[in-house]
């Protein structure tokens, strides 16, 4: 409803101003029609929106002169286009962005540009635009290559390699999936550290960019987690369905990607027997044991990717050097349960869980208990709200929702068994815990009658008085 009433806002504060648009160069009046050059109120300056971002959060905007393109930028809804040229400085805001049914525009306002921050977003004159499959030449030499866009659009696959050794595949980083904000650092020949940003991650209607922006030296400790970059040059990736021996004899692999593309499905194997199958959110680990030295080992999962391309799993192992990861908050995973979709599991009690549907976000989860052939109680479970209890006889079972995983082939979700008590009230059913009385219905009722009926009968004697 929130983003309707967004979409249908910016229609009207667009199409107030909006008139009759060519192909031609117009004059300004504050609308830009995605592939139409508009005239600025500077001399010889046009402005145009080369595409709108499919979810309709940001738009692709570049001013040029004389036939030369003088900006080019990827902005948000208040964002800011800051031109800049000798005496010349112009500022406009983002106001809204549509993208509609029929056509696709952006309303602009123009603004003080006093007191603007020429070090963020969409005012530097050094960041890089990349199409997918595009690389660019950094100034050092160094190859960055736009590989693949995240088909939500907040994700993409960066390379980054020496120049001189590209074609041989001798890589800095080979791949890794990156999200907007996250950094790309690495040192020169030099041994310096050079970092650059990703600002912005488009996923448009006809073009998939990124922008990326160079941070000024020297690096700001407080802008880049240089803990995360050492770990970063361990990280590794996999196909989906690719597997990599990660030591001590076993084998990681990763058998399915959820569709709200946060969270995998993980196997860990020796000698061709799984003995780790479990679901993983993003930044979650799991642990394994290295046989030829004797230690429990810590491998993350980075991030999921569901590209448009293809789907990879970048997976963070920890050093066992690593001073500052805690290995107590790796859950234990050897008692959850899976649950298939529609496949019944016997639980404690020998009662029966069905999980019947999970919603398309991957959020909730419809599960229904049976506790014999004609007793059956559902309820809605959800990461905020995990629990569920029932009763068998005079003891309550208590299971916690973990992990939910919407597949595109399959799906299932994992529990994990909280405890029993005892409890008085005889076998009822607690899913919702409703507390229930000990009376039974049907004599509640009669009572009820009975006692109506004696009022009525003192009533009348008391007329007859």
């Amino acid at each position: 409803m929130k983003q309707a009433l967004k979409l249908t806002f910016a229609a009207m504060l667009i199409l107030t101003s909006l008139t009759a648009v060519s192909a031609e160069t117009t004059a300004f009046n504050g609308t830009l029609v995605v592939g139409a050059s508009v005239e600025l109120n500077a001399d010889g300056l046009t402005a145009i929106c080369r595409d709108i971002s499919r979810d309709g959060n940001s738009a692709w905007i570049e001013l040029e002169k004389d036939k030369e393109v003088r900006y080019s930028h990827i902005l948000k809804q208040d964002g800011l286009i800051v031109y800049k040229n000798g005496s010349d400085l112009l500022a406009y805001r983002i106001d809204a962005i549509l993208n509609g049914i029929q056509t696709n525009m952006v309303k602009i306002s123009v603004i003080d540009p006093s007191g603007i921050d020429f070090s963020s977003p969409g005012t530097r004159a050094d960041s890089i635009l990349l199409s997918m499959g595009e690389r660019c030449n950094l100034n050092d030499g160094t190859v960055v290559v736009h590989r693949i866009m995240g088909v939500n659009g907040d994700k993409v696959c960066i390379g980054l390699g020496d120049g001189e050794a590209w074609d041989r595949h001798i890589l800095l980083w080979d791949k890794h999936i990156l999200t907007e904000d996250d950094p790309i650092v690495y040192k020169n020949d030099s041994d310096e550290w050079v970092a650059y940003t990703i600002d912005a991650i488009f996923h448009g209607i006809e073009h998939d960019l990124i922008e990326l922006s160079p941070v000024d030296p020297p690096i700001n400790q407080s802008i880049i987690d240089f803990r995360n970059i050492h770990g970063l040059k361990d990280n590794f990736i996999l196909d989906l369905d690719g597997q990599k021996d990660i030591g001590g004899g076993t084998t990681l692999r990763c058998t399915g990607i959820d569709l709200p593309d946060g969270a995998a499905w993980i196997e860990l194997s020796k000698n061709g027997t799984v003995q780790y199958s479990h679901i993983l959110q993003e930044g979650e680990y799991f642990t394994y044991e290295d046989a030829e030295i004797g230690i429990l080992r810590y491998c993350g999962v980075h991030r999921v990717f569901t590209g448009i391309t293809g789907n990879l799993i970048e997976f963070s192992p920890i050093s066992p050097i690593r001073s500052d990861f805690d290995g107590s908050s790796v859950p234990d995973r050897s008692g959850y349960i899976m649950v298939g979709l529609g496949e019944p599991v016997e639980l404690s009690g020998g009662a029966k869980l069905l999980c019947k549907q999970i919603d398309q976000d991957g959020e909730k989860v419809w599960i229904e208990i049976e506790r014999n052939d004609y007793e059956k109680s559902g309820k809605v479970i959800n990461r905020t709200h995990p629990s569920f209890a029932y009763r068998v006889g005079d003891t309550e079972y208590v299971y916690d929702l973990k992990a939910v995983f919407l597949g595109k082939e399959k799906s299932a979700i994992e529990i994990s068994f909280v405890g029993s008590s005892p409890v008085m009230g005889g076998d009822a059913d607690v899913l919702n815990h409703t507390p229930t009385s000990t009376v039974p219905a049907f004599t509640a009722f009669v009572a009820i009658v009975v006692l109506g009926m004696l009022v009525v009968v003192y009533a009348r004697r008391r007329q007859h008085k």
